[in-house]
């Protein structure tokens, strides 16, 4: 199920550097991003504000939503992973 990213579609063509992340992110993660554009988001004191889901970012600068983004479509590794792998013993 892709990551849903809503926006205002007036506020956030006001600021092309985040126009840009997000296509670039789209094309690095095709079918893993559905962009939601809208009228408005009720966000004008913090443009350019997203949100991830239903987690909601004020003010974010490019870098930010790309790591933003990222972290949510990128397997993260977890202690589970390494259960059955014995830790090294110290050194006697």
């Amino acid at each position: 199920m892709p990551v849903q990213l809503t926006m205002c579609r007036f506020c956030i063509r006001s600021r092309p550097e985040v126009q840009r992340t997000v296509a670039q992110l789209v094309k690095e993660f095709p079918n893993q991003i559905e962009v939601e554009e809208l009228d408005c988001i009720a966000a004008c004191d913090d443009v350019p504000a997203i949100m991830i889901e239903t987690d909601y970012h004020p003010q974010v600068a490019p870098c930010e939503l790309a790591r933003l983004i990222r972290e949510r479509l990128t397997p993260q590794v977890t202690a589970t992973q390494s259960v059955g792998v014995p830790a090294p013993y110290p050194p006697a």
